[in-house]
């Protein structure tokens, strides 16, 4: 039998303490995904996603959160508006940032990572260096870059080709508009004003992993993504029970335009209507052109990409605030603008054929009594010939 050399057991002796430690400490931190449920209002109606690390020997338990930005900036509603608003990643303790969720009645669901200690050290290097001042903020952008999507590109920017991202949808199969309505279809008011103000861009077909810019997404795509060819993914467990219940609502929306366009075909027929039935012009037309200026300045005075090249410009025409004044002076000019302007409305319609983005049906009756209103004053000045001719009359009685 051969003895180590009592120099050499000492070595030994003295260096297995530091290498049990060393790997006690390289196996001590837990990576997971956080993904946050639904909740009730527009800001929440997506979920949210964070990544959460855990340090059994630091005995640190912090999240690490990318949705992050200060309502305390003066510039606040100005900076949202212009999509100029800095968004940051920041750290808080998962007991504060669970609290939130408790409070709203939101689920959260983790997804351990089964990682190497120099994967996870990879992670959390990447995440600490991103966390400093100089490099914490970034330019949000709901679609192509926010919470959900910073959290893809960490492990595609540590790990290359190494890790592949797992199967959600079909590439190409479905449309940026069609998922995010399915997300907004019981908040009518707010789905309505933003497939209003967003354009065609919004209708191309995304990729797989452009889908998982939605919380949902991302973590379904981790569920079958791999690292180094073995699944990443090693426990899935629910944190918090989500409480909160949607509820189907009305599409109020939908029902207020239809009422207004059987309103004003009903008022159309009634000649001693036709007086009154100006002054609803009137709002109408200066509501609607407000309208189509603010679709206007989302175009070209705001970094919204989503929101260039809009073909609800067509029928929200900045211009109709004009022809309000118009009609509020009982102006002759009136009929050379309807019969101008009823014919961008006619093009719209042809030209939805043949588009990629389409009218949405809740705005659809709002459309047909523009044109109907417009095709009505282009016939004719019989409103304000009428008006005249009354007033002619009282003036001779007097």
């Amino acid at each position: 039998m051969q003895f180590l050399h009592p120099s050499r057991l000492l070595c030994i002796l003295l260096l297995l303490p530091l290498s049990l430690l060393a790997n006690q400490d390289s196996s001590a931190v837990r990576i997971s995904l956080l993904t946050c449920s639904r909740g009730a209002d527009l800001y929440s109606t997506y979920g949210h996603s964070a990544i959460r690390v855990v340090d059994t020997i630091q005995k640190t338990d912090k999240v690490y959160n990318y949705g992050t930005f200060s309502f305390a900036d003066p510039d606040f509603y100005w900076k949202f508006t212009r999509g100029k608003l800095p968004y940051y990643l920041n750290i808080e303790r998962m007991d504060n940032f669970m609290s939130i969720y408790v409070e709203e009645g939101r689920g959260v669901i983790e997804q351990v990572f089964l990682l190497t200690p120099t994967e996870a050290n990879q992670i959390t290097t990447y995440l600490d260096n991103n966390v400093k001042e100089e490099n914490k903020y970034y330019k949000y952008d709901f679609l192509i870059d926010n919470c959900s999507t910073r959290i893809r590109d960490i492990f595609q920017k540590s790990f290359q080709t190494q890790f592949v991202l797992g199967k959600v949808i079909a590439e190409d199969s479905m449309s940026f508009r069609k998922i995010l309505n399915y997300y907004e279809r019981n908040l009518h008011w707010e789905r309505v004003g933003i497939n209003t103000l967003m354009s065609q861009v919004v209708d191309r077909n995304m990729s797989n992993a452009e889908s998982t810019f939605l919380p949902d997404y991302l973590m379904q795509a981790f569920d079958h993504a791999t690292l180094h060819g073995r699944k990443i993914v090693s426990e899935k467990h629910e944190l918090l029970k989500a409480t909160y219940q949607e509820k189907n609502t009305i599409n109020y929306p939908f029902v207020i335009f239809t009422c207004l366009f059987i309103f004003f075909i009903l008022m159309n027929f009634k000649k001693h209507t036709q007086a009154i039935l100006i002054y609803f012009d009137i709002l109408l037309f200066l509501l609607v052109g407000l309208l189509g200026f603010f679709i206007l300045f989302m175009w070209l005075g705001t970094e919204h990409q989503v929101c260039g090249w809009n073909i609800n410009l067509l029928w929200a025409f900045p211009l109709h605030i004009f022809f309000a004044v118009l009609l509020s002076i009982k102006s002759d000019n009136v009929t050379h603008y309807a019969r101008y302007a009823k014919w961008l409305i006619i093009l719209l319609i042809f030209y939805n054929i043949f588009s990629v983005q389409k009218l949405i049906i809740e705005t659809l009756p709002l459309v047909l009594t523009l044109y109907i209103r417009l095709r009505n004053y282009s016939q004719q000045n019989f409103y304000f010939s009428k008006f005249k001719k009354s007033y002619a009359t009282n003036i001779k009685g007097i």
